[in-house]
């Protein structure tokens, strides 16, 4: 075996391909780094530590393209040189002169496959901690320079003063400051809370606050408590008071998502058996258990107000205030609740006095009469802690009384109650962390009853199909790219043989050209394969077609090489 001109080989090829993935990958790891200190969330420090765990990430897509570039030149310079002829004349084929070309293809591809299944998913989450944990010192440093902090999805911060301090040890609570990795006081604090509108649905005060942060594997989120604060809700109209107000937690922004391509092996592995942990899934599970707890409350008053035809009425408790509410007739339409009065009764509603002992059925202090109404039923929101729904109480034609039979009725078109939940819960509290096939089991009895539940299941289901579409994918997405490397690197020399009196820069662009080609095809396949539109087996063969053809150029190039 010609052992020299194998090393000699080698030792060129691999010289250039570190010098040219070493500059690729430098470049592409500092690009990587401009949107997210654009963006304020890395500081000029963590901005280097950012690119050194970004910069293993990008092998798999700069090696193929080193590869390819590397022997272009190597095998440009040989041929220019006569060296190849030389080899042929002394009876070494062209398949022993490109035996360690593919030998080192083979190993760059076995290693390609080991770091994207099992190595480069590590820096990814090094490089979401740097960015999450640089974040804090954004913060930090924006409220005391009197400036809001509004990169943390659904909340705006703003405070007088904000320290970073240790995570203290609370000895009469030991789960009070459990698992938190961050941990900052804030003074002169007022908090908005947005929808996906960026709307305002509630803010808040408060003298101090914390905010704790939570570094887990599934993802790092932060959580704000507020002490002594006074909080306005505008759907309620009330200035309400709290000692201790928690709110979130609300994820931090991460360029690294819980995205699939970002996981190894092992957890592509337990993500497909457990795929509520995946955030798509969890989101679209969060919303079903909602959605069946709005389906429980609408069940649930809608049962008891036909007990005894509205003899016996429904209690609702609001803000300090219960009420007991009466219909005649009740209905469902379209996921509301209409109800209507008849020749005998009315609809009623009555504010009994609050007391400890008589919490609802104490003495009347306030009654309703109306001749329809309708209540509506809101899921809870998916930022607060629970799943309690509220109902909306909307009456129309109506007579109040402070003292029933007695004082003037104060007549109304219409009369809207402030939203109300059930005295109790309607569903297990922890309805949101069981298992899918409990929640499926408890949603099971509204199916075909409740649309919204019906849609809510269906876009659960459509989550975790999509998941197990995007995990077969992304491994076999992982394991073409790294055989583009094997097949670049040959097909480069052989192009090079080839194509001897060209100009290197010719020749390696016929080889750049196929590499694009050959990774646009790949990743159309993978989206293909995800999509709901395409097969998962059509989208596969399209991803590997990439390869395929190739392959394909590379043997046709050999031939007409060989047969010269």
């Amino acid at each position: 075996m010609p052992w020299t001109i194998y090393r000699y080989i080698l030792k060129e090829l691999l010289k250039l391909m570190a010098l040219s993935a070493l500059v690729l990958v430098t470049m592409i790891s500092f690009a990587a780094a401009i949107k997210p200190m654009s963006d304020g969330l890395l500081g000029a420090g963590a901005m280097l530590k950012f690119v050194g765990y970004s910069a293993p990430t990008m092998l798999g897509f700069v090696l193929p393209f080193a590869g390819a570039f590397a022997s272009t030149l190597v095998f440009i310079r040989m041929a220019a040189d006569n060296e190849v002829l030389a080899c042929s004349a002394s009876g070494i084929s062209y398949a022993k002169i490109l035996a360690p070309v593919a030998a080192l293809g083979l190993v760059l591809t076995m290693g390609l496959f080991y770091l994207s299944n099992f190595v480069v998913p590590g820096f990814y989450r090094a490089a979401a901690e740097t960015l999450e944990s640089d974040l804090l010192t954004v913060l930090v440093t924006q409220l005391n320079q009197n400036r809001p902090f509004t990169e943390i999805d659904g909340i705006v911060i703003y405070a007088d003063s904000a320290v970073q301090r240790p995570v203290p040890f609370d000895p009469k609570d030991a789960t009070k400051f459990k698992d938190a990795t961050k941990f900052i006081r804030l003074t002169g604090v007022a908090v908005g809370e947005l929808d996906d509108q960026n709307r305002v649905t509630a803010d808040s005060t408060a003298k101090v606050a914390n905010i704790l942060l939570f570094q887990k594997p599934e993802g790092s989120y932060v959580t704000l408590k507020l002490l002594e604060a006074m909080r306005y809700v505008p759907e309620v109209g009330e200035l309400q008071y709290s000692r201790s107000l928690e709110i979130g937690p609300e994820p931090l922004p991460s360029p690294f998502s819980d995205d699939p391509k970002f996981l190894s092996w092992p957890q592509l592995r337990a993500l497909d058996r457990e795929p509520d942990r995946f955030g798509d899934v969890h989101d679209a599970k969060v919303t079903l258990a909602r959605q069946v707890a709005a389906a429980e409350l609408r069940t649930s008053i809608r049962q008891q107000m036909k007990v005894e035809q509205g003899q016996v009425g429904v209690v609702l408790s609001g803000h300090r205030q219960g009420y007991l509410i009466k219909s005649p007739s009740v209905r469902t339409v379209r996921g509301a609740l209409i109800l209507k009065s008849s020749a005998e009764q009315p609809i009623t509603v009555e504010y009994p006095v609050h007391t400890e002992e008589h919490p609802y059925d104490g003495p009347v202090q306030r009654h309703i009469e109306a001749v329809s109404g309708q209540i509506t039923i809101k899921p809870p929101d998916e930022r607060q802690r629970g799943v309690r729904p509220t109902a909306s109480v909307e009456l129309r034609e109506v007579r109040m009384f402070k003292v029933p039979g007695t004082d003037p009725a104060t007549e109304k078109s219409t009369y809207t109650l402030p939203p109300m939940v059930w005295p109790t819960p309607v569903v297990d509290p922890d309805i949101d962390d069981k298992p899918i096939e409990a929640l499926l089991t408890v949603a099971e009895r509204h199916y075909g009853r409740s649309p919204s539940v019906d849609r809510a299941r269906d876009g659960l289901d459509s989550n975790i199909q999509k998941l197990g579409r995007k995990i077969i994918s992304q491994l076999h997405e992982r394991a073409a790219s790294a055989i583009t490397c094997l097949i670049l690197l040959v097909f480069g020399s052989v192009l090079a043989i080839h194509l001897k009196g060209q100009m290197p820069l010719v020749v390696f662009f016929w080889s750049f050209l196929l590499a694009v080609v050959s990774i646009i095809i790949i990743h159309t396949g993978q989206n293909l394969a995800i999509t709901q539109r395409a097969s998962v087996p059509g989208g596969l063969a399209v991803l590997w077609a990439g390869n395929a053809g190739m392959t394909l150029a590379t043997f046709i190039v050999y031939r007409k090489l060989a047969r010269n």
